[in-house]
């Protein structure tokens, strides 16, 4: 029943979306989503058909935003995605946008450059091996993935992360072996709300995998519920179990995300 019932959501957003493909709004994270996660970020990569399915669906009329966690110019370089015609591409939770090869971005603020430089030792001073320090210019993220044991160095690591990020004014939040310390007040959600309020779609779907996705699934959800045909696409996965209580529709990986998004594709002209 379960199954029937998945299939039969996959049918109608499908449907829903092809017909109001033109003015649609397409908006997906990047890492988890689009590329598989790895254990080095920079080695990250879109799958295979993901520039031509976003290329297809863009020239169609639809409106196709990358909303990521990661610094923008890192995304579109790392994914090939100025391939992509139209496509914006919003930064580090919106605090920076991309588009058409122009890339907006914010001064760097004192809170970021003394985490800079306090983070590594409190990394240190409580990490395991093989925890490492990401810095993406506005946020920084501790990754745990690399190490033997990834969720004890996460629990390890949390509380003294937390504190130093609070004592800079920042936020820490986890996600898959991650912890990011970013500005307060910047989130997906956010981002997908202004995005919405200027291009008022008739139809939509956000797709993510993580817990940074949460509070853009929020907002699609209180869209539906207004009446908007809007969908919340989920790549689960066994490290986010919890994403499956705010989604709609779920597929396993970047590979079958790409798979659905080009059967709405061919309902382009």
């Amino acid at each position: 029943m379960i199954d029937a019932m998945a299939a039969q959501q996959q049918t109608e957003l499908v449907a829903t979306m092809r017909r109001h493909l033109a003015g649609a709004l397409i908006a997906v994270d990047f890492d988890g989503t689009l590329a598989p996660i790895v254990a080095d970020p920079g080695d990250s990569r879109l799958v295979p058909g993901a520039i031509e399915v976003l290329s297809t669906l863009s020239r169609a009329g639809a409106h196709v935003v990358i909303i990521t966690g990661r610094d923008a110019a890192t995304v579109v370089r790392l994914g090939g995605l100025d391939a992509v015609p139209g496509l914006r591409v919003a930064g580090l939770y919106g605090l920076e946008t991309w588009h058409d090869g122009n890339l907006v971005r914010p001064d760097e603020p004192e809170s970021i450059r003394s985490l800079r430089a306090q983070l590594p030792a409190v990394v240190a001073e409580h990490g395991m091996p093989g925890v490492r320090v990401e810095d993406k210019g506005l946020s920084l993220v501790v990754h745990t993935r690399r190490s033997p044991d990834p969720q004890g160095a996460l629990a390890a690591l949390r509380p003294p992360v937390a504190r130093l990020a609070r004592g800079l004014g920042l936020e820490a939040k986890d996600g898959r072996n991650v912890i990011e310390l970013r500005l307060a007040g910047s989130d997906k959600g956010g981002v997908l709300r202004g995005v919405m309020r200027e291009l008022d779609p008739v139809a939509m779907l956000y797709a993510g995998d993580d817990l940074g996705d949460l509070p853009a699934f929020a907002v699609v959800a209180q869209a539906r519920a207004a009446g908007r045909d809007a969908w919340r696409v989920g790549v689960v996965s066994a490290e986010v179990p919890e994403l499956a209580d705010h989604i709609d529709v779920a597929v396993n990986g970047p590979a079958e995300l790409v798979r659905l998004l080009q059967q709405v594709a061919e309902g382009a002209p």
